[in-house]
């Protein structure tokens, strides 16, 4: 079952209660493996009469539970309640939990001063079984070789109220470090959008100039293309024109043939014939 609904049960049930059935609903809350939260049950307001009456160490044992450890239980066991098994337990669960909190690297020497666990291999079943498997310690791990707990998430325990100026001022400057962040991203962002843009118009200015330079290259290519065309007519028409030339000039001085003008014993069209008196 959830931890929130447990939670509202007991509440649930410490608002119909009075008496020695609060102790029962505290004992059973605080033995549940499955609770780890109790600031909502110390705000009933059933279980808040119950300081100044003799039923008081049960009001005291429940605000160990939310806020105390083992060592804390020790330190006062004489004005409190006796614990069973299950609430022993409990607590020393929560002791991890608050030492976790504020380390996230545990010596297994602090833990089993905390904890009063005499060898190593009994503390690492205890955190093995009792802390991972149970949810305590979120995620982690043991480091067998540096002797230690290495914490990367864990439970949450209650607040105390007198540690929540402090809480809300840790939370406002841990808030005002998250805007301060966001600020730096956005420019970031905005920095490398501008950047990309100058990148995208110089490449298309680049581009641009390319096919310009290719349009201009294969004009003159044309243009050069053209020009060897009316060069070489150019040439073969005066070739033409120089032996033709030559070929006037040498029909002059060749003999007379079948067809040539005033040959000898032939007589030109057109004109008369001489007569001899």
């Amino acid at each position: 079952m959830d931890q929130e609904v447990k939670i509202q049960q007991n509440v649930l049930l410490a608002k119909g209660a009075r008496g020695r059935g609060l102790t029962e609903i505290i004992a059973k809350a605080t033995a549940d493996p499955g609770i780890f939260g109790f600031g909502e049950l110390l705000d009933v307001p059933s279980i808040r009469e119950l300081q100044g009456t003799e039923l008081a160490p049960h009001y005291a044992l429940l605000q160990l539970f939310a806020y105390g450890t083992w060592s804390d239980y020790q330190a006062n066991a004489g004005s409190l309640p006796p614990l069973s098994e299950q609430q022993v337990l409990k607590l020393k669960q929560l002791t991890v939990a608050s030492l976790a909190s504020s380390q996230k690297v545990l010596p297994y020497s602090q833990l089993q001063a905390a904890l009063q666990i005499g060898s190593v291999r009994e503390l690492e079943d205890f955190l093995i079984n009792h802390c991972f498997y149970t949810g305590v310690i979120v995620t982690g791990k043991l480091d067998q070789k540096q002797a230690c707990l290495q914490v990367y998430d864990v439970v949450g325990r209650d607040v105390r109220p007198e540690q929540l100026p402090d809480f809300t001022q840790r939370m406002a400057k841990w808030i005002a470090a998250g805007d301060e962040l966001l600020r730096a991203i956005e420019a970031r962002v905005s920095y490398a959008s501008a950047t990309s843009d100058a990148a995208r118009q110089h490449r298309e200015e680049l581009e641009a100039r390319v096919e310009e330079v290719k349009r201009a290259l294969k004009a003159e290519a044309r243009t050069a293309d053209g020009l060897g065309l009316e060069d070489a007519s150019l040439l073969d028409m005066m070739e033409e024109d120089r032996i033709g030339g030559m070929s006037m000039g040498m029909g002059g001085l060749e003999g007379p043939g079948p067809s040539g003008s005033g040959s000898r014993g032939e007589r030109v069209p057109g004109r008369p014939k001489s007569r001899r008196r």
